[in-house]
């Protein structure tokens, strides 16, 4: 959920009489529950204090929203609305310079703040609500996140921008001891600074974001989650309690499902709709703006597949064409293709204005221009393809002495060259050029994306060349809309942010692993198919000719498709393929009514075993972890996964707790010193072990959602093992929701089953 923390407790400006009313809601207000039933006490405060007046930011959209004629909307605007129509109370924002209000408040000048936090230093004249919206506190950087942040450790001697006054930002910076702390006056300041390379990041929960992408600046983004929760309430001045008591009764008859929907219309990030549903709420205006468009005119590179290009018969094709449809069906809307011969003739009719929208478009300044961005449907990251044989030293910076090729118009290329100054980047006018400069020894490399490459490969029967790693950098596919068309950035957005991440993922693998017809390279074999067809010895050597192509091709295939499942340092399948696989077993498991076992481990104080010892000896700790976990998987359906830093999955089609306690002793037994645990003298595992047991769906398919409770359940598991000490097995058996009581997956519980969820503990094995 995209959201920003800014706010600690804020006041208002001086005059209250120069307030506008928040706006009331139109389309999206959820049907009005009855009015709350007031005490006495608060219903003649309601008669003294009709209306009361809140303070808060300027800039802290989309929470507060300040039109150009003062009208101040937004999430906050929304609440209160639904407040006032709940309990009677009205009450008024007042933006400004937040400092200020702050002030104002010490001297009562204004009631109370909005969009701030609970902090000591305000308890002290101010009650606080109960929250009215839960945050979770993001790092922001600059778009591709060129500086490879990905955790806190990453932050020492970096440039971190915050906003003058806001106690939690500061709290949050304060155990960055390591860091450079640059304060700014407003949140725009702090947007150029990020932007421009000033600072290196900024924290942020989604309002900042926002503020830059309605700036036309939409060059940021979330590079990794600070795992600083945040909560917004409302205040008021200590010696008005009913005031406090009112708003709590509202918020409470609102209930958490209708503050969903209220950031359901201001919030373009993901966000559940209510009910589970796809559906997507649009303002009237923005309904109104899509039926006077009729098909949205879209424009498509025609050939970067397997992105974006088209059928035999003028078709859009490719996984940006099925997300964008994916999209589009959530908004009830149809689009119109506007045929283009290139990629540069599809921009220039972008600039012109003759296209509503241009898919798979990377975000970036010039095309800020004339276009406004959706949140991206793909994060790719770049790949570096050479030659078999040559060697990839991991980082660029140590092959400046060496050639790249990239093609033309790759929005990348302006990307990296900035990260490293050094690098010789050529260009060439399609990928089929550049693999083959790198095939034929011309350059060292070529940088593109990891399905392009793939799918060039495979097409192209161009087999000497292979995968050598990814790069930090990341291609963010987005859709990008025409400038003047606000109403349907919006709509759009909100559409795109509704897909859910496992449709686009499906999506994206088929398109992959799809063989297309007839590679167009092969067509040079046929002269000599048809001269040695004239002789029968010529038609054999031709026949294994074409076996040792095609089993050299499956070969790179392999290769190419094994990065992108597979964890470089332990030989473990990755996150990304745990994430596919989790699912389908547990499909695969409750057709033919069998158990499913996850196991989940993490390897105990694993953080202080790299301190002291270094990250060399670490990566080695994760290599014989995996070596174990191998041996511990040799049959088949047995699956083995690194799922993060120090942290692994096993999934089993047969196992026991006692598969889960050799593997815990295994690692005991390896006998690796660690001087920084406190659990034990050697390095040791804290595992999760859960027995899932599937509904009986002989008469239909298994519920989807299920496999999700499956992760969270051994989850829960694997942390109750590090509360009990680490070191140890914690185990359970779940039981998902019967189809029909009393039908059971062998392996489970041997009575009846209710229908909800059955849940039971097993034991916790200690260590010894």
């Amino acid at each position: 959920m995209a959201l920003y923390a800014l706010w600690l407790i804020a006041v208002t400006v001086a005059a209250p009489t120069s307030a506008t009313p928040a706006a009331p809601l139109a389309d999206c207000q959820a049907q009005s529950a009855p009015p709350v039933e007031l005490t006495p006490a608060e219903q003649a405060f309601l008669r003294a204090h009709p209306v009361i007046t809140l303070g808060t930011g300027d800039h802290w959209e989309p929470y507060v929203i300040v039109g150009e004629d003062g009208t101040v909307t937004g999430y906050d605007a929304d609440v209160l609305e639904r407040i006032a129509a709940l309990t009677g109370l009205r009450v008024r924002l007042l933006p400004g310079d937040w400092r200020e209000r702050q002030e104002q408040t010490l001297s009562r000048a204004i009631d109370g703040l909005s969009t701030g936090v609970v902090h000591p230093e305000r308890a002290e004249h101010l009650r606080f609500s109960a929250p009215y919206i839960r945050l979770q506190k993001y790092l922001l950087v600059p778009k591709g996140n060129p500086l490879n942040l990905q955790s806190r450790d990453d932050l020492a001697g970096r440039a971190i921008a915050l906003h003058h006054g806001n106690l939690f930002d500061e709290k949050v910076a304060s155990g960055l001891s390591h860091a450079r702390i640059l304060r700014f006056d407003t949140v725009d300041e702090i947007i150029d600074a990020v932007t421009t390379g000033d600072a290196d990041a900024t924290f942020d929960n989604g309002s900042l974001l926002y503020r830059a992408n309605r700036l036309g600046r939409p060059f940021l983004q979330f590079a990794f989650d600070l795992n600083e929760p945040l909560e917004l309430v409302f205040a008021v001045r200590d010696d008005w309690p009913e005031a406090i008591s009112i708003i709590d009764k509202g918020l409470a008859a609102m209930g958490e499902d209708e503050r969903t929907r209220l950031q359901a219309r201001w919030f373009l990030s993901p966000l559940k709709s209510p009910a589970g549903t796809d559906e997507i709420l649009l303002s009237d205006q923005e309904r109104s703006v899509l039926e006077g468009l009729g098909p949205i005119r879209l424009c498509i590179d025609p050939d970067w597949m397997p992105f974006d290009g088209l059928t035999a018969d003028g078709r859009s094709q490719g996984i940006m064409a099925e997300l964008l449809n994916l999209a589009m069906a959530r908004l009830g809307h149809t689009t119109q293709l506007v045929r283009t011969a290139s990629w540069s003739e599809t921009i220039q009719l972008a600039r012109d204005g003759h296209c509503d929208i241009v898919s798979a478009v990377a975000i970036t300044p010039e095309r800020a221009e004339y276009l406004d961005f959706t949140g991206s449907l793909l994060s790719e990251p770049m790949v570096v393809v050479v030659r078999e044989g040559a060697r990839f030293e991991g980082t660029l910076d140590a092959h400046t002495h060496q050639r790249f090729v990239m093609v033309a118009g790759h929005a990348g290329i302006d990307m990296l060259r900035r990260a490293h100054p050094a690098l010789v980047i050529a260009t060439v006018p399609d990928v089929v050029t550049a693999m083959r400069a790198v095939s034929l020894g011309h350059v060292f490399g070529y940088i593109d994306l990891l399905p392009t490459v793939a799918y060039a490969a495979r097409e192209h029967g161009i087999l000497n060349v292979k995968v050598a790693g990814d790069l930090p950098q990341r291609y963010e596919l987005a859709i990008g809309v025409r400038k003047g068309l606000p109403l349907l950035h919006s709509s759009l957005s909100r559409a795109v942010a509704a897909v859910p991440a496992q449709e686009i993922r499906a999506v994206r693998d088929r398109w992959i692993s799809v063989r297309y017809e007839q590679p167009p390279d092969l067509l040079r074999f046929w002269p000599w198919a048809l001269a040695l067809a004239l002789a029968v010895l010529g038609v054999l050597v031709w026949n294994h000719h074409l076996q040792r192509l095609n089993a050299a091709l499956r070969a790179a295939n392999t290769r190419i498709e094994m990065l992108t499942i597979t964890d470089g340092l332990t030989g473990l399948y990755n996150r990304r393929h745990f994430q596919e696989r989790l699912p389908s077993e547990w499909q695969r498991a409750a057709r033919a009514q069998r158990t499913l076992h996850l196991l989940l481990a993490d390897i105990d104080h694993f953080k202080e075993y790299n301190d002291h010892y270094g990250h060399p000896a670490g990566d080695e700790v994760l290599r014989q972890i995996g070596a174990l976990l191998i041996q511990l998987t040799r049959r088949a359906g047995d699956l083995a996964f690194r799922t993060g830093g120090e942290e692994f999955a096993v999934m089993f089609t047969e196992a026991s707790v006692s598969d889960a306690e050799r593997l815990r002793v295994a690692v005991e037994g390896l006998g690796i010193e660690h001087a920084g645990s406190v659990t034990a003298p050697v390095v040791t595992l804290s595992i999760g072990f859960l027995t899932a047991c599937p509904a009986d769906i002989r008469n239909g398919d298994p519920p989807l959602t299920d496999w999700d409770a499956i992760y969270t359940r051994a989850d829960v598991l694997l942390y109750e093992a590090k509360a009990r000490g680490r070191n140890q097995v914690v185990s359970a058996v779940w039981q998902a929701a019967a189809a029909e009581e009393g039908v059971v997956a062998p392996g489970c519980k041997s009575g009846p089953v209710a229908s909800s969820n059955a849940w039971r503990h097993d034991r916790g094995s200690a260590a010894s």
